[in-house]
């Protein structure tokens, strides 16, 4: 788009190429184009085949891709959800039997563990992360597509999505799962293990709670619920400027939830514009996005400190405490010759939070000197430190399980110790720090 020098014209889905140098005109309300919402690309949009997928040729940015049924897939996956969600989370998980003595515990009850152990902030977090917001989220995902397979038209299904696509990265069932896993590994050595009907149904959740965020096709959804395909076989053109490459440089402003693209000039009659579609509030760029960033990363790399020195889980036998700090744990798992395990805490808790800390760093400090080369590498590294942001809260769920399910009295207790504070805070700034960063600042130079 940005290659062409000449006047574009599209009206009713017809476009022509005219040598003369004066604006072009865009119908608003067409699905020729789109602006791309890593880069702010202004690019012909392509409905891919199913099972293809349309990604933006500058910064690889998949747009789109085709979901077969999606309204259905997500409607009976969100279903058999929360059909599994209580069973999952009530039921007993594991039991743990040392020498006679038997421990046993639901997942709900190893959520609630940190409030037992005096971590009110652990406990809060590990709450929302592993019920509350995995809950919501399936039950928001029904409503939705409840909604559009009986073919309402109603606003709060618009709200709904919204908050299911803000919720989803907050929603951390399997890396809870994972930390099951890890848990059982952990002690397999030390005490005998009975998997309850709660871990079937758990792992049965996990499972339908990733094949339903993977049936969504958000752009699908967004266009049923606010008829846009309706609206461009009638709505009238406005003319725009896009002599250069950009939506933003062409007067255009992406909402950056449902990434309907509208005319700056349009939302500046509003002194708090909101989006016509999902109602996100809408700005050019993140306010504040830099210096929220660089706040949040600072915060959190000092907080590193901490969270690595200090000890994170306090281990009683026959009354002898022994205090370990995450590095102490990873190497017990190799030790014990777990080496799988011990690389995945490994990862996950040390080398995935300072790679984070080092990357967002990295990529505000190119753009407060405006260092124009490796654009395209920088934008994958936030997309990859977006994606692992979340895995950082690894150990404090296997904290979390373990405080519930080895509670053996004088024989062995599990109790948390002061890293799990500072190192929940790691996770939060990171993720915060990634999420107040807009992507098209890179770009924007």
């Amino acid at each position: 788009m940005g290659n062409i020098h000449g006047k574009v014209k599209i009206n009713n889905h017809k476009l022509s190429i005219v040598s003369e140098k004066k604006p072009t005109a865009i119908s608003s309300r067409t699905s020729n184009f789109e602006v791309c919402p890593g880069c702010d690309l202004l690019i012909t949009k392509i409905q891919p085949k199913p099972g293809h997928t349309a990604a933006c040729p500058r910064c690889s940015r998949r747009l789109h891709r085709e979901h077969p049924n999606t309204v259905q897939r997500s409607l009976a996956l969100s279903a058999t959800g929360m059909l599994l969600f209580l069973p999952a989370n009530l039921y007993p998980l594991l039991s743990f039997n040392v020498m006679g003595t038997k421990a046993e515990s639901s997942l709900f009850h190893a959520t609630l563990s940190m409030f037992a152990q005096g971590e009110n902030l652990v406990g809060f977090i590990v709450l929302l992360t592993g019920f509350i917001f995995p809950m919501l989220t399936l039950s928001l995902l029904f409503w939705v597509s409840a909604g559009l397979f009986m073919g309402w038209k109603a606003r709060w299904m618009t709200d709904f999505m919204r908050w299911y696509q803000h919720l989803t990265e907050w929603s951390m069932n399997d890396v809870y799962l994972i930390g099951v896993f890890i848990t059982i590994i952990k002690m397999s050595h030390m005490a005998t293990i009975h998997f309850d009907v709660g871990f079937f149904c758990f792992l049965g959740l996990v499972l339908v709670t990733i094949s339903s965020q993977a049936s969504v096709d958000k752009s699908f959804f967004w266009q049923e619920m606010s008829g846009d395909r309706e609206e461009e076989d009638t709505g009238e053109a406005f003319t725009v400027s896009i002599h250069a490459k950009t939506g933003q440089e062409g007067g255009l402003v992406l909402c950056h939830t449902c990434h309907k693209a509208m005319l700056s000039t349009e939302l500046a009659r509003e002194s708090h514009p909101h989006c016509p579609r999902c109602g996100e509030a809408i700005h050019p760029r993140k306010n504040g996005s830099i210096s929220r960033s660089w706040a949040l990363v600072v915060t959190a790399a000092i907080l590193t400190v901490p969270a690595n020195l200090l000890p994170i889980m306090e281990v009683e036998y026959f009354g002898q405490p022994d205090a370990s700090t995450i590095l102490d744990g990873i190497i017990y798992f190799f030790q014990e010759g777990s080496y799988g395990i011990g690389a995945v805490i490994l990862t996950a808790s040390i080398l995935v939070p300072v790679f984070k800390i080092t990357g967002m760093a990295l990529i505000l400090t190119s753009i407060h000197f405006r260092w124009q080369s490796w654009l395209k590498h920088k934008t994958l590294m936030f997309r990859f430190i977006e994606f692992v942001g979340r895995w950082s809260m690894l150990d404090i769920f296997v904290i979390a399980l373990l405080c519930a399910l080895v509670q053996f009295g004088y024989l062995s207790t599990i109790n948390t110790a002061p890293a799990a504070f500072y190192f929940t805070l790691v996770v939060l700034c990171t993720m915060f720090a990634a999420i107040s960063f807009d992507s098209r600042l890179i770009w924007d130079e």
